[in-house]
């Protein structure tokens, strides 16, 4: 552009052009993980059927509990979340969701004097309020509440930590009135292994004459993976740097650094690169906990780590040494043997929304 036409520019336009370029892109919105969802639409459908549909549908299993003969159903569910269509499943076939039977998550017979459960569904969620303790303050003739809460999800999810003080925590009376609600803080229990968390909430503390909750809802968090990605490499006995010893999925690098062949055992080096967005943990936290490695044959046989060592850890970035012991499967040598490796795509908060009305007070 030549001067002439530059002073002839319009200022204003210049102006806003300036002040465009400046603008910081708006920051993404978290990734965050989500459920798949089912269709079930049957007569006379029989449980096992249906729970099989289930699993083929969200990759969840749950076990048919009920015993002979297997209970039929009639089934309209369309595009519902694996908690919705489990609930439903159960209800229809006149059982429950069992999140601890021997087998794991299960629909069960119902006990005797059984009711149905006070539950909150969302997403990959189900929050179960299953009772209500009270206590009465002799001195200030006041009464406060405890509401103890269960906090299960879909198996698949691998959550790390989860919020245990509900935030927004929103409580009304049987009046009209809201309760108020102290500053609580914040506290997270881990919860690697696991399918589900039982604790207890402090509620407000609530007049006597008040015997039901119209309303109580809050919302916990989860720190839990987006997904989960398997990278696969090898065989274990090409050299450093090779590119057939690392690999890149969804911006996360995972590559081998070291191994080293003992007679006694085996060691592999991985080290983790990640884009921003993973959650920050306290240094005492991991957010590699599940993760999972194996050593795997052409024929499929697999060859597990017997331990691990955390050498370096933050946000976008670990390295971890794994150890391998079976000297049966040692004398077949590195050459033998490809990597396959399970670790998030992103760490980030879920939130966990519950809602319940209509409770009833000790």
């Amino acid at each position: 552009m030549t001067l002439r036409a530059a002073l002839l520019f319009p200022f204003g336009f210049l102006v806003s052009l300036l002040l465009c370029s400046a603008q910081p892109n708006a920051a993404p919105e978290a990734k965050q993980p989500t459920p798949k969802l089912a269709t079930i639409q049957r007569t006379h459908v029989p449980l096992a059927d249906a729970l099989k549909s289930l699993t083929e549908q969200t990759g969840e299993t749950v076990a048919d509990g009920m015993g002979d003969p297997d209970p039929t159903a009639d089934l309209d569910l369309r595009q519902a979340t694996f908690w919705d269509t489990l609930d439903a499943v159960a209800d229809k076939v006149g059982g429950r969701v069992d999140l601890h039977s021997r087998d794991g998550l299960a629909v069960t017979p119902r006990p005797a004097g059984w009711r149905p459960p006070r539950v909150s569904r969302t997403g990959l969620f189900r929050t179960e309020l299953s009772a209500l303790t009270s206590k009465l303050d002799l001195e200030t003739d006041s009464r406060t509440c405890t509401a103890s809460v269960e906090v299960a999800w879909q198996p698949h999810l691998l959550p790390i930590l989860l919020e245990t003080r509900p935030r927004n925590l929103h409580v009304i009376d049987d009046a009209g009135r809201t309760l108020s609600v102290g500053a609580v803080g914040s506290t997270l229990a881990p919860v690697d292994g696991r399918n589900s968390l039982a604790f207890d909430v402090t509620l407000p503390a609530v007049d006597r004459a008040v015997k039901r909750l119209a309303l109580l809802e809050g919302e916990f968090y989860a720190v839990a993976p987006t997904k989960m990605l398997t990278f696969s490499f090898g065989p274990l006995d090409a050299g450093p740097g090779d590119p057939r010893l690392q690999a890149i999925l969804e911006d996360v690098k995972c590559r081998i650094c070291k191994v080293v062949a003992e007679d006694d055992h085996w060691s592999i080096q991985i080290a983790l690169d990640y884009p921003d967005g993973n959650v920050k943990f306290d240094s005492y936290q991991s957010w590699v906990v599940n993760n999972e490695i194996y050593l795997e044959d052409k024929n499929g046989d697999r060859f597990p780590s017997s331990n691990y060592l955390l050498e370096e850890s933050d946000p976008a970035h670990a390295l971890l040494t794994y150890h391998f012991r079976d000297k049966e499967r040692m004398k077949r040598g590195l050459g033998d043997w490809k990597v396959v490796y399970r670790t998030p795509a992103l760490v980030v908060k879920v939130p966990v929304p519950f809602s319940f009305k209509d409770v009833p007070l000790p």
